[in-house]
């Protein structure tokens, strides 16, 4: 695993994404979160969908949106060579939520590991044959006040009493009851243990406090605040639509 060291110059980000997570095939997904970068102020800008599957058809279209790097998962190597010969650098292994891994990014902090994509040169990435994958399934959490989809979110992170888990890919959400609701202090870390072993990613809450923030961050977590009592869907939409801001 390395650090991605940043340069002070001007860059254009592009990462592949299901939902508001990084895409664990850079070919096969939804659409590609755009960023600028420019010194220390990283700026979003509207999503590019994906156009489909077609030869050699996403190096050039990045290539045309002026696009300096792309994150993702996973790609195969004959894409990497592609991209990097229209002189685009391309980062893998990355997982997360977007905008954190964007940041981390900017912050010149992100972790790139191994691609994600296991397909040797004759099974490759690049759009030219499709080749099913396993992605890591994007997975947002939001805290409840009630056990069913109709109850408002709660402003609790560590004392909700229910929790949605919701898998953006499968479209399957499940009420969990929060066992540590009556529990003594410092049942934050208890309940990021607890949703992550659900593999939670994303957490939508009205606040939580200094201990689970530091659970959160250590399990690579991210956590948006919601800044009122809201329904379920809108909780959902407005983070889908990048309208809810990280929790520090």
């Amino acid at each position: 695993m390395c650090t991605i060291v940043m340069s002070s110059e001007s860059k254009k980000i592009a990462i592949a994404q299901d939902g508001s997570m990084v895409s664990q095939h850079f070919g096969h997904c939804m659409s590609y979160a755009l960023f600028t970068l420019e010194g220390e102020k990283l700026t979003r800008l509207p999503d590019l969908n994906n156009p489909g599957h077609e030869p050699g058809l996403l190096p050039r279209l990045l290539s045309e949106e002026h696009v300096d790097v792309v994150l993702a998962g996973g790609m195969g190597p004959r894409a990497v060579q592609m991209f990097e010969s229209f002189g685009i650098e391309v980062v893998l292994g990355i997982f997360g939520d977007v905008n954190g891994v964007a940041a981390l990014y900017a912050q010149g902090a992100l972790n790139a590991g191994t691609s994600s994509c296991t397909h040797d040169e004759s099974h490759d990435c690049n759009g030219e044959e499709h080749h099913e994958h396993a992605p890591a399934a994007p997975v947002v959490c939001i805290t409840l006040s009630g056990d069913n989809l109709e109850a408002l979110t709660d402003m609790r992170f560590g004392r909700a009493p229910y929790f949605a888990v919701i898998n953006l890919v499968d479209k399957t959400t499940v009420i969990l009851q929060n066992p540590y609701t009556e529990g003594e202090s410092g049942v934050g870390p208890k309940v990021v243990q607890f949703l992550a072993s659900y593999g939670v990613s994303v957490i939508l809450t009205g606040r939580s406090g200094v201990n689970a923030g530091s659970a959160l961050k250590a399990a690579g977590i991210m956590a948006y605040e919601v800044p009122e009592s809201l329904k379920l869907t809108d909780a959902l939409a407005k983070y889908l639509s990048h309208e809810l801001k990280p929790l520090v």
